[in-house]
């Protein structure tokens, strides 16, 4: 069994979507499970939505836009639009109108799901037209707590839900299904945070004990930067869990940060492949698979720098750092930077605006609070001394870290 993920950029329009339909039928001969995302950047677009309905504000137009877009797509592959695409529909226009009524976050989770279930269900009826596939709904298994926007898995109701649910139709036919997305006990969407569909391939991997699990991207295999950023990107052709897994901590966009877990602990190797050149075979990440390391450049934007500071001139100590991060786990949000002094601790995360005021709603009392962003962070992984001159020249630092391997600058 094999686990395919194929994300918004490989599905952004219909030439994307027969050409996955190609890939998969090279494959037809396996028992395969296609995992997809939201097609292009419709994720970005269901966010506007949530911001502009969840205010109150006018969001007709940016609504007309993404039902236009997929409608289009749905036309030049079918000549008409899925009926279970319509439903989904209709249901995010009625979602859209009790929006306010909700907390953002769990706003958010109501919403953003729908770019997958769209997306699934017109690329389900394209490839009915050649193969035998089933919709699969990845709600219905991946169960998580309440942690909207970022949800954790509950893996043993998870786990047991799969193999009962899922398991019996992959054995029947090519199943396709959902990335980013799973629900709570109450069966509310959740949502695994931004780029979690190759999260969801691990878990359906992990779950089904599948032989390999694939993602197919728009670059060759992983790169030691984004080349967009980069000239002159390096393609590593083998790397192991752990290095993998230190590359995604660190920012690196090429896995979902927690993906890397569940394939390791059952040795399944995870392959990143081109869906613009499918002859290439990619980079392939398992246990102690590490070719030379070159150094590895990570850059991160819209990055927000809070500095805590003590009101009552005593230490920073711990008892004051053991709060500040409890208040940072309840909002599960993680550190990519920090740094402490005798008065303050500062520490580097991304920016999001509703999680920036639930930080100063909890912390307020007890520290005085700053903020600066828009920052950016640099991380050069296994640096040697000619990489620092890769990074920007014309910037002002704020706050830089060196080890023996890794180096990390936030600046303006």
């Amino acid at each position: 069994m094999q686990i395919f993920k194929f994300g918004g950029a490989s599905v952004k329009d219909a030439s994307g979507v027969k050409n996955l339909a190609e890939i998969v039928s090279s494959f037809d001969s396996q028992k395969l499970v296609i995992v997809v995302s939201a097609m292009g950047k419709t994720t970005n677009k269901l966010e506007e939505l949530v911001k502009h309905a969840h205010g109150g504000e006018d969001y007709t137009n940016t609504l007309n836009e993404l039902k236009d877009y997929h409608r289009a797509i749905a036309s030049e592959l079918l000549g008409e639009t899925p009926t279970r695409y319509l439903e989904f529909e209709m249901l995010l226009e009625q979602t859209l109108e009790s929006l306010s009524n909700h907390e953002p976050m769990l706003a958010y989770d109501m919403v953003v799901p729908f770019g997958e279930l769209m997306s699934t269900s017109i690329i389900d009826a394209y490839l009915n037209k050649s193969t035998k596939c089933v919709w699969f709904d990845a709600r219905s298994v991946i169960r998580t707590d309440q942690y909207f926007t970022e949800a954790n898995v509950d893996w043993v109701v998870t786990e047991k839900q799969i193999i009962n649910d899922l398991k019996p139709v992959v054995e029947e036919s090519i199943v396709i299904t959902q990335g980013f997305i799973g629900s709570d006990v109450e069966g509310n969407s959740t949502t695994l945070g931004r780029e979690g569909s190759d999260y969801t391939g691990a878990i359906l991997a992990y779950c089904l004990n599948a032989e390999g699990f694939t993602v197919w991207k728009d670059v060759p295999g992983i790169l030691n930067a984004d080349p967009r950023i980069l000239e002159g990107a390096e393609q590593y052709e083998k790397l192991s869990y752990r290095e993998v897994t230190e590359m995604t901590y660190y920012g690196a966009q090429v896995i979902h940060p927690k993906t890397l877990k569940p394939l390791a602990q059952k040795s399944i190797p995870l392959i990143v492949r081109s869906f613009l050149d499918k002859g290439r075979l990619g980079t392939t990440i398992a246990t102690d698979n590490t070719t030379k390391m070159i150094p590895c450049f990570v850059f991160k934007g819209n990055q927000l720098l809070v500095t805590a500071q003590v009101k009552d001139h005593s230490f920073m100590d711990e008892k004051k750092l053991g709060l500040i991060l409890q208040v940072l786990d309840l909002l599960n949000i993680k550190i990519n930077l920090m740094q402490n002094s005798a008065l303050t601790f500062s520490f580097c995360i991304d920016n999001k605006e509703f999680k920036s005021k639930r930080i100063k709603e909890l912390l307020n009392r007890d520290f005085i609070l700053s903020f600066e962003s828009p920052l950016n962070l640099a991380t050069i992984k296994n640096y040697t001394p000619d990489a620092f001159n890769k990074l920007p020249w014309n910037r002002t630092v704020i706050m830089e870290q060196k080890t023996s391997n890794n180096y990390q600058v936030l600046y303006r």
